[in-house]
């Protein structure tokens, strides 16, 4: 887990003038699209939101830059395939929030509306307290305010509705959302939607770079003698009876040249060879041998099963037995 926090951190650190320069280009795509209407919709902030994830995507997931993730300049097209593949499966397209243009009321129409208003509060509410207070001049002093800050709301309020808009444009309008300061806060509000997903996209993609390399372990010292003792193998298969014993020898050296232990001296198929080995046992051989009965510290025993031993490894233990004294 640490290895992989090392990498991710290391690939981010790497990575971040690319993401800079990817983010800058997708938020100018996501404009682009959004530029072709003056009054975008959803599903044009859908639109322009497929196209920067497309965009995002193209160059990203390419063997230049999984190469740069990875900190590898032979990042094979098969790897860079199967990550591209592992990407998309659990990849999601950046979360940018849509701008809503809220529609507004002309000023013209505000003045109008307070007029209106303090004209038909004072209409109201004159004859109103007049009746019930016998305060006339009240009515006409409250009236006015009162009916003005009424008027100015219910039109702010109506203003909201769409089809007022278009109906009545000549009262609201809706400004347009990608012009001024609008689209320059919005702007930054992509721009930083689009470097988180950038940052999470690397973190992914670094992950599954860590885990399709790792998965490809590097051939060991064991690998490379199975491969060369494979090859004397099949000479032995092939070989005549009179090239026998030669070819035998051969994959006996092979052997001992990969690392394997206990194998020196003339072979038991030899003349010189054929001779029973024995030994003192020792507690410290039991990591090596097997004992057949019981052995105590000092016995001498045969070597009936030689211990594999590969570099300085003990692949498969051996078998001694005890040596009866014949009396």
């Amino acid at each position: 887990m640490l290895d992989l926090q090392e990498k991710i951190a290391g690939a981010q650190s790497a990575t971040e003038p690319m993401r800079r320069e990817l983010a800058e280009r997708a938020t100018k795509e996501y404009f682009a699209a959004l530029r072709v209407t003056k009054d975008p919709g959803p599903g044009d902030f859908e639109a322009a939101q497929s196209r920067a994830h497309a965009v995002l995507k193209q160059e990203l997931l390419t063997a230049a830059s999984i190469g740069t993730i990875d900190g590898r300049a032979d990042f094979e097209a098969r790897d860079v395939a199967h990550v591209a593949l592992g990407f998309e499966t659990i990849a999601r397209p950046p979360q940018i929030p849509r701008l809503l243009a809220v529609p507004e009321t002309k000023a013209t129409t505000s003045a109008l509306a307070a007029v209106a208003g303090a004209v038909a509060g004072m209409l109201i509410l004159a004859p109103v307290l007049r009746v019930t207070l016998d305060m006339r001049d009240l009515g006409l002093t409250v009236g006015g305010p009162v009916g003005a800050l009424l008027a100015v709301l219910l039109v702010h309020r109506l203003a909201r509705i769409r089809l007022l808009t278009k109906i009545l444009p000549w009262a609201f309008r809706r400004p347009r959302p990608l012009q001024g300061n609008i689209r320059g806060e919005y702007e930054k509000t992509v721009r930083t939607a689009i470097e988180q997903w950038l940052e999470w996209a690397v973190t992914i993609l670094t992950a599954l770079c860590f885990h399709r390399t790792g998965a490809k372990k590097p051939e060991t010292d064991e690998g490379k003698a199975f491969r060369r003792l494979a090859k004397v193998i099949y000479a032995l298969h092939r070989a005549s009876p009179e090239s026998l014993a030669v070819v035998a020898d051969e994959l006996l050296q092979e052997a001992r040249n990969s690392g394997f232990e206990g194998l020196e001296g003339a072979p038991a198929f030899t003349a010189a060879g054929a001779k029973e080995e024995t030994l003192l046992w020792q507690q410290n051989l039991q990591s090596k041998y097997e004992t057949f009965g019981h052995v105590t510290e000092g016995d001498r025993v045969t070597i009936e099963r030689p211990a594999v031993v590969f570099d300085g490894r003990v692949v498969q233990r051996g078998l001694v037995r005890k040596v009866r004294d014949r009396t």
